[in-house]
């Protein structure tokens, strides 16, 4: 499981064991000097970001995992700041499990998430700027297999977002490989994409497709650590996005 709600908290493919689960706190700071379409939009490119997140996932029965996240953090673009001094976002959910083998496995899950709870100062620069909750419905499907003798696993999935008032929705997906490159060592490369549906509406109309790599250490059988980067490789009336994520995982 890798969960990081400045990248869309992951619901994956297998299910928490009953009254079992996994907490992940994630650090996550990016900037950007350039975007997608910029001279179209009018996209404001001088942009940094910090955030600090947390993700739960917990098997509540067999089969049956709630999940919940939130995130605090602060940004600026140009000279103004993006003044959130509280929860900047928080999501919601469950997933049940549909199939599940040696290999394979396979979870529907649904969610509620709220966004961009912030003031009239932030919308100005904000480039979305919509904070109506949205309704997410996910699948999510996963295998497990070898490389050179090393055990490994690869996720994705595929969701719909429904939003709850003014606003586009959303299609997301998600893709994570992960390979034990040894007993404490793990190495995962994920991507993560936003597609809106608002094609209406110049302002609504965006994707962004992140990639990002990291490398996780377990230091015991409760607690791991985890750093890497991601960037924003394509888009549209999007910003260019680097930055760096550093997380906390603790397994009960």
């Amino acid at each position: 499981m890798v969960g990081a709600l400045g990248d869309e908290a992951q619901a994956g493919a297998w299910t928490q064991e009953s009254g079992h689960g996994q907490a992940i706190v994630t650090g996550l700071y990016s900037a950007s000097e350039d975007g997608f379409d910029t001279a179209k939009t009018g996209l404001e490119t001088d942009y940094t970001k910090g955030t600090v997140s947390l993700f739960l996932d917990y098997g509540l029965l067999d089969g049956l995992t709630l999940t919940a996240a939130a995130e605090m953090g602060a940004e600026q673009s140009g000279a103004l700041p993006l003044a959130r001094p509280g929860l900047t976002k928080t999501q919601a959910g469950a997933r049940m499990r549909l199939y599940r083998s040696d290999r394979l496995a396979m979870t529907a899950g649904i969610a509620v998430i709220a966004e961009d709870a912030h003031g009239a100062a932030d919308r100005l620069v904000d480039t979305f700027g919509w904070d109506a909750p949205m309704l997410e419905a996910r699948w999510s499907g996963g295998v497990n297999f070898a490389v050179l003798d090393r055990s490994a696993f690869a996720e994705a999935s595929v969701a719909y977002r429904y939003r709850i008032g003014e606003g586009p929705d959303e299609v997301v997906a998600a893709a994570t490989i992960g390979v034990h490159l040894a007993e404490r060592w793990m190495l995962i490369a994920q991507s993560f994409s936003t597609i809106s549906t608002g094609f209406e509406r110049p302002e609504a109309d965006y994707a962004f497709h992140k990639a990002q790599g990291s490398v996780v250490y377990r230091l015991n059988k409760r607690w791991s650590v985890q750093a890497g980067a991601f960037a924003t490789v394509a888009g549209h009336n999007a910003l260019k996005e680097r930055g760096v994520i550093t997380a906390l995982w603790y397994d009960f």
